[in-house]
């Protein structure tokens, strides 16, 4: 869709502003490509996932905005363009973190009060189908 400036929107999904904890761990290329060549991977509960992350620490970082398609991290650390994350995200009023596998696609780095905060958006690339389903109806009670 185009507006009067010639604009092309690229973003499939509605993003929707919402700060949300977030999880997540580094994944290795390789033991990534693994999973998503398993078309079972979307009717899987994220417990009988492989551990594909462990190779790696936890980081911490908050959402800035959310959509069905992916987020927008804000965190202390840097992201690699292009590095495949495995993403916990805690919804509120719901006791189970959603976990999915993402691609970081979008990367900034800023100075806030004296400290640097790294940006991220990252584009979902695996997700149980029952989790995306919890996305879509939080989504909606913020909208509305």
């Amino acid at each position: 869709m185009a507006d009067k400036t010639g604009w092309v929107e690229k973003r499939q999904f509605e993003r929707i502003v919402a700060t949300l904890k977030v999880d997540y761990r580094l994944v290795d290329s390789k033991d990534s490509k693994k999973i998503l060549e398993h078309t079972h991977y979307k009717l899987t509960k994220a417990e009988h996932l492989p551990e594909l992350s462990k190779k790696s620490p936890l980081y911490h970082a908050v959402t800035k905005d959310i959509s069905m398609g992916g987020l927008s991290l804000l965190g202390p650390n840097p992201f690699e363009m292009g590095g495949l994350v495995e993403i916990g995200l805690h919804l509120p009023k719901y006791k189970t973190t959603l976990k999915f596998l993402a691609k970081v696609v979008r990367t900034e780095s800023f100075v806030e009060m004296g400290r640097t905060i790294h940006r991220a958006g990252v584009q979902t690339l695996a997700i149980h189908q029952g989790d995306l389903d919890l996305i879509e109806n939080f989504l909606k009670k913020l909208k509305s």
